[in-house]
This record gives C-alpha cells, sequence and structure tokens, in this order.
C-alpha cells in the first residue's frame, strides 16, 4: 500500500513537474518570439493610436515583411487583433474585419502579458483553421504605443515549433526519469525498513515462542511438583491417621495398665496397713496421670466415620464430643454440604472439630460451643465459636488442642485452605476453617 502510494504521489508530481517544464519552455520561447517578431512588425502598427485600421501602406508594409525568409521560415500564421476582438489583419484575408470572442491568451495579452500555447490547431474560432500536422506554438504578444506604451493591438501568430517539441520530450523524459528514480528509491528504501522490522520481528517471536516454551514447561514443573505436594500431604494424612490411632493404643494398653496395676496395688496396701504417709498424695498423682492418659488416647482417636457421609461425620464428631463432656453442643450443618467430597477432605473437618472441641470449656457459665458448618462455592467453611479453659485449669487438652491444631495446619494448608484463630478480650475464641474440594463433589 505504501508502494501503492509512493508511486501514485510520483506520477502526480511528474505530471505537474512535467507540465511545469512545458508551460515554462513555452513562455520562454514564445517571449523571445515575440521579442523578435515585434521588431519587425510593431513599427507598422504605430498609427493604430489614432485610427482603428491600417492604412494601405501598413497594410503593403506588413505583407513584405512577412514575406521575408526569416520570418516565413519560423512563422506560419499572422492576426492583429483589435482591443474590441476585431481582427484587422491576418494572411487569410476572409478573416480581416471579424470579430470574435476574445480567448483567454487573448485577453491575457490585451492586458499586457505575453501568452503562449502550444499545440497543432489555429484559433477556435478560425473556420479555416484546420488542423495542421506541425506542432506549433502559439504566441499572443501586445503591440505598444512607442510613446505612451498603452498596448495598441495584439499580434497572434504561430510558430513551427518542432524543435521546441523535441525539446519538451526530452525535458519531459528526463522529468519522469528523475520522478521514477526517486519513487524507486523511496520504495528500495521502505522494503528495507520494512525487510529488517520483519527481520526482527520474526527474531522476536522466535524469542517470545521459547518463552512461551519454557514458561509452558516450568508450568508443567509446577503442576507436576503441585501433584507431588498433594500426593505427600495424602499420604502424610494417610500416615497420621495411622500413626495416631496407634499410639492411643499404645498409651492406653503400656502406661494406662502400668498406671493401674499401680493404683490397685497402692489400694492393697493401703487396705493392708502397710504403707503410711504419702500414699494418699502418690495415689492422686497416679490417679491424675491415668486421666490424662486417658484424654490424650481420646484426643488422639480417630471417630470411625469412613462410612458415613460427611454431615452424618460431622454430627457423629459433635455429639460423640457432647456425651462425653455430659454438655450440649449447638451445631448448624448446612443441607448444601457435599455428600461425597475426597477422604482427606472429610477427614481434615472431622479432625479439626474434634481437636477445637476438646480445647473449649464445657462448663463457661452459659455460653456453649457453636458449631456452624456451610459450604462457600467450592468449599466448605467450618466455624467454632466458645470459650477456652480457664488459665488456671491444669488440663492436657488445651495442650492436645496445640498439638492437633499444629499437626493439620500445614495440611489443610497444602491443598489450599486455610484456619483461623481469634481470641477474644474475655476468653471467647473463634476458630475457623476452610477447606477447598472439587465442585463435582
Amino acid at each position: 500500500m505504501a508502494g501503492a502510494a509512493i508511486l501514485i504521489t510520483m506520477f502526480i508530481l511528474g505530471k505537474w513537474v512535467s507540465q511545469k517544464v512545458e508551460s515554462s519552455v513555452a513562455e520562454f520561447a514564445g517571449a523571445s518570439a515575440a521579442l523578435y517578431i515585434n521588431t519587425f512588425i510593431a513599427p507598422h502598427l504605430q498609427e493604430l493610436a489614432y485610427r482603428d485600421s491600417l492604412s494601405q501602406a501598413s497594410t503593403e508594409a506588413l505583407n513584405k515583411v512577412l514575406e521575408q525568409p526569416a520570418v516565413r521560415t519560423h512563422v506560419t500564421s499572422v492576426k492583429i487583433w483589435r482591443r474590441d476582438g476585431l481582427i484587422i489583419y491576418c494572411d487569410n484575408r476572409s478573416l480581416i474585419g471579424r470579430q470574435f470572442n476574445p480567448s483567454s491568451h487573448l485577453q491575457q495579452a490585451l492586458a499586457g502579458r505575453v501568452s503562449t500555447q502550444v499545440g497543432d490547431r489555429h484559433h477556435d474560432d478560425d473556420p479555416e483553421g484546420a488542423a495542421s500536422s506541425l506542432f506549433q506554438l502559439a504566441v499572443y504578444t501586445p503591440i505598444h504605443d512607442a510613446n505612451t506604451g498603452q498596448v495598441l493591438a495584439v499580434l497572434e501568430f504561430y510558430e513551427n515549433a518542432e524543435e521546441l517539441q523535441e525539446q519538451l520530450s526530452l525535458a519531459e523524459a528526463q522529468s519522469w526519469a528523475v520522478a521514477g528514480v526517486v519513487a524507486a528509491g523511496m520504495i528500495g528504501a521502505l522494503f528495507t525498513i520494512l525487510s529488517q522490522g520483519s527481520r526482527a520481528m520474526e527474531q522476536l517471536r522466535g524469542s517470545l515462542f521459547q518463552r512461551v516454551a519454557q514458561l509452558r514447561e516450568l508450568l508443567r514443573q509446577n503442576e507436576a511438583l503441585r501433584a507431588r505436594a498433594e500426593r505427600a500431604g495424602r499420604n502424610t494424612i494417610d500416615g497420621n491417621e495411622r500413626f495416631m490411632p496407634r499410639m492411643a493404643f499404645d498409651l492406653r494398653d503400656g502406661p494406662a495398665q502400668s498406671i493401674s496395676l499401680a493404683l490397685l496395688h497402692m489400694k492393697a496396701l493401703e487396705q493392708s496397713g502397710l504403707v503410711e504417709g504419702n500414699a494418699a498424695l502418690v495415689s492422686n498423682a497416679l490417679s491424675k496421670a491415668l486421666r490424662d492418659v486417658w484424654n490424650i488416647s481420646a484426643s488422639l482417636m480417630m471417630p470411625e466415620v469412613k462410612e458415613l457421609s460427611f454431615k452424618d461425620a460431622l454430627g457423629f464428631v459433635i455429639e460423640g464430643h457432647g456425651r462425653r463432656i455430659q454438655w450440649a453442643v449447638h451445631h448448624d450443618l448446612s443441607d448444601e454440604l457435599p455428600t461425597c467430597p475426597p477422604e482427606f477432605i472429610k477427614i481434615f473437618a472431622a479432625r479439626f472439630v474434634q481437636v477445637c472441641l476438646d480445647g473449649l470449656s464445657p462448663h463457661a457459665g452459659t455460653t456453649r460451643p457453636h458449631v456452624c458448618v456451610r459450604r462457600d462455592g467450592a468449599a466448605v467453611v467450618l466455624e467454632i465459636k466458645g470459650r477456652c479453659h480457664d488459665a488456671g485449669t491444669e488440663n492436657t487438652t488445651a495442650q492436645s488442642i496445640q498439638l492437633g491444631l499444629a499437626g493439620i495446619w500445614d495440611q489443610i494448608e497444602s491443598i489450599g485452605g486455610t484456619i483461623t484463630v481469634v481470641n477474644g478480650p474475655t476468653g471467647d475464641v473463634y476458630l475457623a476453617a476452610r477447606l477447598p474440594f472439587s465442585p463435582e463433589a
């Protein structure tokens, strides 16, 4: 498109330049011819300053001038116009005395300016001015009064312009050649710039494709790493779920059995009267240790929820906690919860509710724990509100909730979830977990 625009522009410019060259050459040639012819004809027309027509003597003198070889060689036709458009002299005598509408060139000559026109025809109003095979230069030159300088008449003559035509053709060819060279140079420069720009763009495109390929590879690696991290997190969950019940059984069947046996022997010794002094203190310490072991075991043991639906599993954990502490737990489980989420989501939710409820005080005035579970798009939100245990009460369940949250915090974050803990100024606590899952669940 740019090349086409350049060609059109250079064509218009070349046409304009050729016309200007033709006009300039014609004006220069016409001015020279007018100056030359005026030297022969102007002296015989001075009588028009005081009369409207030429005398017989002036007419004969003009005929002799036009018959001279120096004039006849170049001049092919002559007319002398009066200011009102009347022809007062012509080599074609039938036109003498006739009046025509002045042409634009004739009007310019009447205004005192030499006007030229190139072509192959005589004056348009000449009925006998048939087409000529010669290329002619029409010159309209004013005839001035030698004393006052006023325009007396207009001399119209036609000059053989074969040589002028050759000069015009040469000048036109040169102007078109220059325009063509300039246009070719501009188009060449344009295509050079576009070619270099195209190569640069291709290099950039190749670089971008390479970067995109690298980013795709990195994305693939990230996806693989994320899948491996999720797989590792799930394996950790499975490992913990296998390890923690075993640990609970070991605590219950190991230290708990030994402490129970020691308590039985202590009671037997007390009844036999063989032990005195600090027997009651030892017995109390052993009883407390036994309760702690049982509490830790209860916290680590995961209720059997694998065969239950998501909502039923959470209800089972909440109701089991209420029966254990003999204190009702308010709960609000939405009906929009997923029925069959991934197994690890159900385990996370049940473990989070269990650990948080174990850490809340069951006898904090009229404030009872409240559990709210709802669905938020492709995530499950668990919210638990209650009051913490009193600071002065020694209870290992607080340690178990810290251990439990610390254990599942990283696991929940590994699947893109979050845990929020907000402590109130009066001992109230707000715990929330957001667990994302597949929307198809």
